[in-house]
């Protein structure tokens, strides 16, 4: 008897250490994806050298074939700024900052869990900032 009671021990113990390890790999995957999408964005943004409806429409059908969730965004201010953005339905947020040489731009992106029941109460905002985009004027002037 005392040898059945130690092989439920041992087998519960390996059930929890699984069931730990693939969130862990549901966390690592859901985490480099929202990094991935962060990066794409900031990545438009500097190429287009600012935020316009151009670079709304890059980073709307990037976002769409990526597979980025598709919500309501929840975004709120952040350093004292209000986002500028979009009506485009994915959750993501940009901020821009004034400098003397520029703009730059915040972008806030939420990591989402596919998990049933805890997945719609767990969000993780990734916050990034470009590069400051210096003023044409000031460089051709």
């Amino acid at each position: 008897m005392k040898e059945a009671i130690g092989t439920s021990y041992v087998f519960n113990f390996v059930i929890i250490f699984v069931g730990v390890m693939i969130a862990l790999l549901i966390g690592s995957i859901a985490y480099t994806k929202g990094f991935k999408i962060r990066n794409r964005i900031i990545n438009i943004i500097e190429k287009h050298e600012g935020y316009d409806n151009n670079t709304e429409d890059e980073i709307k059908e990037d976002l769409r074939t990526i597979g980025y969730q598709n919500t309501t965004k929840k975004c709120g201010n952040h350093n004292g700024r209000q986002p500028f953005n979009n009506n485009s339905g994915y959750n993501y947020c940009i901020y821009q900052y004034s400098t003397a040489k520029g703009p730059y731009y915040g972008v806030k992106v939420f990591i989402h869990f596919d998990i049933p029941i805890i997945g719609d109460f767990v969000e993780i905002p990734l916050y990034g900032e470009s590069r400051i985009i210096f003023n044409k004027d000031e460089v051709e002037g």
